[in-house]
C-alpha cells in the first residue's frame, strides 16, 4: 500500500471522529427505534402478540369459572381481539410519549369494559333471578368484586412492555425530564465529527487522494462496533434466552430485539461495504494517479 501522509495525526483524528459517530449512532438508535412505538407495533403483529393476550385471559377465566361457577363464556364471550389490540397499542404510545415529552400527561388504560359488566351483571342478574337469591349488600358486593376482577385482570395484560408500571416509578420522573438530551446528543456528537473531519481535511489538505481512505476507515471501524456484537447475538439467538413469565411480554420484548437487530445488522453491512470500498479505491485511485505521472514524465523525458 503506498505510503499515507500525516499518518499518526490523521489515525488519531480518525479514532475520534468514529468514537462521536458511534455515539451518534447510539443517539440515534434510541430515538428512532428504542422510543419509537412503530417497531413495538411491528413486533406485536409479527408475535402474534395479541392473541397471546386473548389466550391467557382465556386460561385465566377458565380457573375462575371453576371457583366461582360463572361460565366461562360470560368473560370471554366480550372479549374482542381488535379491542385488546387497540387499548394495549395505545397504552404503550402514551407510555413512551410520558418518556420522550415533558408535556405528556401520564398513561392511563383506554379500553370499554361496559361489555363485559354488562355480561357479568346480565349472567348473575338471571341466575340470581332464577334461584330466588335476594339482592341484598351481599349480593351487590359479590357481583362488584366479581366485576372489579375481570376488570382488573384484563387491565393487567395491556402493559406489553412494562411501560406503563415503569412510569409509575422515581426512575421514570427522571427520563421524562431528561429524554430531550438524547435527541441533543445527536446534534452534539454530529457537530463534534463534523469538525474533526474538517481538522483531518485541513491536516492532510495537500494529499485529497488519501480521503477516501480515511472515511472508508471511519465507516469500517464504526460499523464493525456494532456489526460485530450483533451477529453474535443473532448467531446464538441470544435473546430467546430470556425468562420472562408472561407470553405476551416475552414475545413483545424478543420481537422489538429481533426487529432492531435486523435494522442493526443491514444498516451497518451496508456502511461497511462502502467503507471497504472507499479504502480499496484509495488504492485505485493512488495506482492510476501513478500510472498518469509515469505517463506525462515519458511525455517530456521520452526514455530517459
Amino acid at each position: 500500500m503506498k505510503k499515507l501522509y500525516h499518518f499518526p495525526p490523521m489515525a488519531v483524528l480518525a479514532l475520534f471522529v468514529s468514537i462521536f459517530v458511534i455515539l451518534m449512532q447510539a443517539c440515534i438508535f434510541v430515538n428512532s427505534t428504542l422510543l419509537d412505538p412503530k417497531i413495538y407495533n411491528e413486533a406485536m403483529n409479527a408475535k402474534n402478540v395479541t392473541d397471546s393476550i386473548y389466550n391467557e385471559l382465556c386460561t385465566y377465566f377458565k380457573s375462575l369459572s371453576n371457583a366461582t361457577g360463572i361460565p366461562v363464556e360470560v368473560y370471554t364471550d366480550p372479549l374482542d381481539k381488535e379491542e385488546l389490540y387497540t387499548a394495549s397499542y395505545k397504552l404503550l404510545q402514551e407510555s413512551l410519549n410520558y418518556l420522550t415529552d415533558e408535556t405528556a400527561p401520564k398513561p392511563s388504560v383506554n379500553y370499554d369494559f361496559s361489555k363485559i359488566e354488562k355480561s357479568i351483571t346480565d349472567y348473575v342478574n338471571k341466575h340470581a333471578e332464577e334461584h330466588g337469591i335476594e339482592k341484598d349488600k351481599e349480593y351487590d358486593k359479590l357481583l362488584n368484586n366479581t366485576i372489579k376482577t375481570a376488570k382488573t385482570q384484563i387491565e393487567s395484560r395491556f402493559d406489553v412492555m412494562m411501560l406503563y408500571q415503569f412510569s409509575g416509578t422515581s426512575a421514570a420522573e427522571s427520563v421524562h425530564k431528561y429524554s430531550k438530551l438524547i435527541g441533543i446528543g445527536v446534534f452534539v456528537f454530529a457537530g463534534i465529527a463534523l469538525l474533526l473531519l474538517v481538522g483531518m481535511a485541513i491536516v492532510d489538505r495537500r494529499h485529497p487522494r488519501d480521503y477516501p481512505y480515511w472515511l472508508g476507515l471511519i465507516l469500517t471501524v464504526t460499523s464493525g462496533f456494532y456489526l460485530i456484537p450483533t451477529i453474535y447475538l443473532k448467531a446464538t439467538n441470544y435473546f430467546d434466552a430470556f425468562f420472562i413469565r408472561n407470553e405476551y411480554i416475552y414475545k413483545t420484548v424478543t420481537g422489538m430485539f429481533e426487529i432492531s437487530l435486523n435494522r442493526i445488522f443491514k444498516l451497518q453491512l451496508i456502511l461497511l461495504i462502502v467503507g471497504v470500498v472507499l479504502i480499496i479505491s484509495t488504492q485505485v485511485i493512488h495506482f492510476v494517479y501513478l500510472h498518469h505521472l509515469k505517463k506525462e514524465y515519458h511525455k517530456t523525458h521520452g526514455n530517459d
